[in-house]
């Protein structure tokens, strides 16, 4: 049996995101190539195939006696080959990359990535029909020949295009699902997952003057859908720590609960979910449904905690723009994970909200393997413990304020932290004098780390949201009116902070890390 918190012996090796510390920095800028190397062969072998498509397509019309503008046909297959070229001498040049210019010369070669993901989606959407046709005379309304003899109905609201279906095959391994067990669907944005999974408690599993339980930390927005409808009693757990939890479903008795593995807050607290599954499991007497937002972790929970039985029934979901995304920021997406028995019922949700992922916005979405997303979270996570150590150890930032991160000895979930895969690349810092911790003055400090930044030619960025390549600085506002601060439970936690998210460059951490400790004491 596992102690409360450890990965079974079957799961992702939970050391492993240390062995980035103690990697060389030549040994980590040689694994990023090789991954971007694996990303460019992809985008590759997908413009090849989308020339092929365009041949097909036009044998295809040319057969039928269908209506074909050669001058158009001709631009998109130049737009492919183009993309082409210019993807391929990217890949060239990515074997000569030095170790001490490989921040910009990565950035460099993910932006032409980009631009061949972007090229793909073009050319294959371009022709394309939201509701193609299966059949017809003298006018053309398809484009992918494969779906004139598609068996189910061809409109795009179904999830049912290749492209969509393709993410879902590649993110059930991210997850390291079977398909047998699970459903998985993508979604337009991370809230529209919310709303999918929104739709499908209030239909069949809440009914009027029923209780949920919300974590003391649960994304805003989604508290704010929650705590609004009016039929349904919503409570706030009282702390993290597993038995506050269990004494708040014993005390309350609710249907549904809502959990964070990783707070999305300033102190970064963690649940400690197999533990939690366990006593829960213990003590429900009608079967329970556990809803888990695993967008803070990047897909780093084992299989067991999907597994829904008689006792707990487990949804998940989850933003696909932040870490799955791999740092591309393309579109806004989603996932949502369910019990295989469950799939017709989710299947007919998602098309009647129109929640799902516009085939443009799959096309974009990168392909890789799952060992590659696994490399590069522990690359993330290892990068942000370690520039959150290099600040705790800087006597002006020490003076000024708090650093928080889920791997530093000080936080209460440090044992947590290291029994993931990986987890936070997010590093967050307080002011020990409150009125410092006010939009004002944080933003000014962000814009002080830019000007710090700049000077000793760090990459960094100012803006919401991770998940990328570069560093990312923030204040962090969580809720950006009064209004929506009452969301936010004052129990543990500070709504205004500086957030910085680290992301997957090692060699400038310690640059980065004095930009940062400048502004903060300036």
């Amino acid at each position: 049996m596992t102690e409360p918190g450890d990965f079974p012996s079957d799961a992702i090796d939970a050391p492993t995101w240390r062995v980035a510390l103690s990697e060389s920095i030549e040994d980590v800028v040689a694994t990023q190539v090789a991954d971007l190397r694996e990303g460019f062969d992809s985008c590759l072998r997908e413009l090849r195939a989308t020339r092929r498509e365009i041949e097909d397509y036009a044998g295809y019309c040319g057969r039928n006696e269908l209506h074909v503008d050669t001058l158009v046909l001709a631009h998109m297959t130049t737009s492919a080959e183009q993309a082409w070229l210019r993807v391929t001498r990217a890949r060239r040049i990515l074997d000569e990359v030095s170790v001490a210019d490989s921040a910009a010369e990565l950035s460099a070669a993910e932006a032409v990535l980009r631009f061949g993901l972007s090229t793909l989606s073009y050319v294959r959407n371009g022709l394309e029909w939201t509701a193609k046709s299966y059949g017809q005379s003298r006018q053309v309304q398809f484009f992918g020949t494969q779906q004139e003899t598609w068996p189910t109905m061809n409109y795009d609201r179904n999830g049912s295009h290749a492209s969509v279906t393709r993410v879902e095959r590649q993110l059930l391994g991210v997850l390291g699902l079977s398909g047998e067990d699970h459903g998985l669907g993508v979604t337009s944005s991370g809230m529209a997952a919310f709303t999918w999974v929104e739709a499908f408690l209030l239909r069949y599993r809440l009914n009027a003057g029923d209780r949920i339980l919300l974590a003391p930390y649960i994304y805003y927005e989604v508290a704010q859908q929650l705590t609004a409808l009016p039929h349904i009693r919503s409570e706030r757990a009282g702390g993290y720590l597993v038995e506050e939890i269990v004494a708040d479903v014993v005390r309350h008795r609710p249907k549904v609960i809502f959990v964070d593995p990783l707070a999305n807050n300033v102190r970064q607290r963690m649940f400690d979910l197999p533990e939690l599954y366990r006593r829960l499991r213990e003590v429900v007497t009608d079967r329970l449904t556990v809803v888990v937002d695993g967008t803070m972790i990047g897909a780093s929970l084992q299989t067991e905690l999907f597994a829904s039985d008689d006792r707990l029934e487990i949804i998940y979901y989850e933003s696909c723009t932040k870490y799955l995304q791999l740092g591309m920021d393309f579109a806004l997406g989603g996932l949502v994970v369910y019990p295989a028995e469950l799939t017709e019922l989710f299947d007919m949700l998602r098309r009647n909200t129109g929640a799902v992922l516009a085939r443009h916005n799959a096309e974009l979405f990168p392909r890789y393997e799952t060992a590659l997303h696994r490399r590069r979270m522990r690359r993330i996570w290892a990068n942000a413990e370690q520039l959150a150590k290099l600040l705790l150890a800087d006597p002006r930032v020490a003076a000024a304020g708090e650093v928080h991160h889920p791997a530093l000895a000080h936080h209460p979930d440090v044992r947590l932290a290291h029994s993931l895969p990986y987890g936070s690349g997010i590093v967050t810092f307080l002011y020990h004098e409150r009125d410092r911790n006010e939009w004002t003055n944080l933003n000014a400090v962000v814009d002080q780390i830019l000007v710090h930044a700049q000077t000793s030619g760090v990459q960094v960025t100012k803006g919401v949201s991770f998940g990328y390549s570069v560093p990312r600085v923030w204040a962090q506002d969580v809720g950006t009116t009064e209004a929506e601060r009452k969301y936010v439970p004052a129990t543990d936690d500070e709504p205004l902070f500086l957030r910085l998210y680290i992301g997957d460059r090692a060699i400038q951490l310690e640059g980065l890390a004095d930009a940062i400790a400048s502004a903060i004491a300036g």
